[in-house]
């Protein structure tokens, strides 16, 4: 069994690069640091509001993501999409190929997310994030995931870092810290804009 923990730099860039765009879907990689049989999702890499399709530049925007994450003894661990539709909070077609595209380049498993906007606002309990596992060459939603419940026959658990994540996510998108957030579409148009490690808004995050 595999403890996935979610960290607040992770979930909360995941989040804000979905409230930035709010009309797209978007999508992005989440860098993971492993001991012990246990994930840890340490930060996340916004990759773009204007495509989600397998595309050269997807395969770039993969290789900087991972020779980057080896830069802190990191790796490409998740992948997460917010689509366009609130609704919809299953994995697409396109959305499994891009996933299976990120584990192929980190050369291992990967958990890939949805985010669930219905969850985001202020009345909600539970993370927005609906985690998909490729079991059997099926990506399987974990339906128990950050619930609390014991998952049964030794499947994996999520949960997030502390209670704080939430909160602290929150208050950011109210203080619209999304306007902060620079993903690889952004930066393919002024390559001055920090992509990789949004690094002011990675310490506006910590602090919030």
């Amino acid at each position: 069994m595999t403890e996935y923990t979610i960290s607040l730099q992770a979930y909360a860039k995941a989040v804000l690069h979905c409230a930035k765009y709010p009309w797209a879907s978007v999508h992005g990689l989440l860098l993971a640091e492993k001991k012990d049989g246990k994930v840890r999702m340490v930060d996340a890499i916004p990759l773009a509001h204007n495509w989600t399709q397998l595309t050269p530049m997807f395969d770039v925007a993969l290789q900087q993501a991972q020779l980057y994450a080896k830069t802190k003894g990191w790796s490409i661990g998740g992948y997460y999409v917010a689509y366009e539709d609130t609704e919809t909070t299953q994995l697409s077609a396109s959305g499994a190929l891009l996933a299976r595209a990120a584990s192929a380049c980190s050369g291992e498993d990967i958990v890939a997310f949805v985010i669930d906007a219905k969850k985001l606002g202020p009345g909600s309990t539970q993370p927005g994030l609906v985690p998909y596992l490729s079991i059997d060459s099926q990506w399987k939603e974990q339906s128990t995931a950050f619930s609390g419940t014991k998952p049964k026959g030794g499947a994996a658990t999520f949960v997030l870092e502390n209670n704080r994540v939430q909160a602290a996510t929150l208050k950011l998108i109210a203080e619209r810290a999304d306007i902060g957030i620079h993903d690889f579409d952004e930066h393919l148009e002024d390559v001055t804009l920090d992509w990789l490690q949004n690094s002011a808004l990675s310490e506006r995050i910590r602090t919030a």
